[in-house]
């Protein structure tokens, strides 16, 4: 029984440092989705102790995605956008290497020029197309990873890859 809970004790600890080793580079910009008045917690590693809490309740906090380990995102700037409404001007809220779960980032919508595509390349084969669809804009259900430019999505139930997307909701996205 030592040697089995031993074994498991030496995969677990071999998974969590594989799993922070080579994280998928991307270069991606969403908007924090979260609307906890404490804030979303930004890690010092995936699933790791919180270096800060980026407050975006009720405001349009974006963030610049850097890379992807599993279900965390490493990002390096949280910044207050600006906000005509309000008179607000952009703001960094926060700089340096942290790592917050995909589950909590969002984007606005996706518009008639969106195709989804199954891997992140041109070449892969198209999933989604909203284009001729009928709809000028469809919501992003979930956002699930990132790769390069590139930014996976869940939008009308289908799991696609995509590089146009509006995380700016005071523009018109064209």
């Amino acid at each position: 029984m030592r040697a089995l809970a031993f074994a498991g004790a030496m995969a677990v600890a071999w998974l969590s440092t594989a799993a922070g080793a080579n994280p998928i580079a991307c270069d991606v910009a969403v908007n924090i989705a979260d609307q906890d008045p404490a804030g979303l917690n930004v890690r010092a590693s995936p699933g790791g102790p919180i270096v800060t809490a980026v407050k975006a309740k009720g405001r349009w906090v974006r963030v610049e995605v850097t890379g992807q380990d599993g279900a965390w995102a490493r990002i390096k700037t949280a910044r207050l956008e600006a906000d005509e409404v309000d008179n607000t001007s952009d703001e960094l809220l926060w700089k340096g290497v942290g790592w917050v779960a995909f589950s909590k980032l969002g984007v606005e919508e996706f518009d008639s020029r969106a195709r989804f595509h199954a891997a992140p390349s041109e070449q892969a084969k198209v999933v989604l197309s909203l284009e001729g669809s009928g709809d000028a804009t469809a919501p992003a259900e979930a956002i699930l990873g990132c790769d390069g430019d590139w930014l996976q999505v869940r939008v009308k139930g289908v799991v696609g890859w995509t590089k146009v997307w509006c995380a700016n909701q005071l523009t018109t996205c064209v």
